[in-house]
């Protein structure tokens, strides 16, 4: 429950940050690219389904390599299909939503946006 109220909280200042037309400012790189094809453990027993129907996007929601924009796409998961959830990390940001779970769908293993997920995806860390 804890993971999920701080994965909550972080969608929420983000909600309010926006909203609110303030900014932070971190001391990142300007350009850091989220590592591609790690590994994630299986911890998570539940399912999700895709859901946030993106229009430009008809045949699914894009399971890549890693959590981010910048990893390679494997198959387009079909919209209101089902996924097997295993943990999430920290990745792009998908209109706001930081967080991506490592899912199975069909014959494939890869990770999908929690935004584009049912209750926002897995609540386990990959750690």
């Amino acid at each position: 429950m804890g993971t999920r109220l701080r994965k909550f909280g972080a969608g929420l200042a983000a909600f309010m940050l926006a909203t609110t037309g303030a900014s932070i400012f971190t001391a990142s790189p300007a350009v850091a690219a989220v590592p591609c094809g790690p590994s994630a453990p299986d911890k998570d027993t539940r399912i999700a389904q895709t859901v946030n129907k993106d229009p430009r996007f008809p045949l699914g929601v894009q399971m890549r390599t890693g959590p981010g924009l910048n990893c390679d796409p494997i198959v387009r998961v079909p919209w209101e299909a089902w996924v097997d959830l295993n943990c999430f990390r920290r990745g792009d940001s998908v209109n706001g939503v930081t967080t991506w779970s490592a899912v199975r769908f069909a014959q494939h293993f890869g990770w999908i946006s929690d935004y584009h997920l049912s209750g926002q995806g897995s609540n386990f860390n990959c750690g």
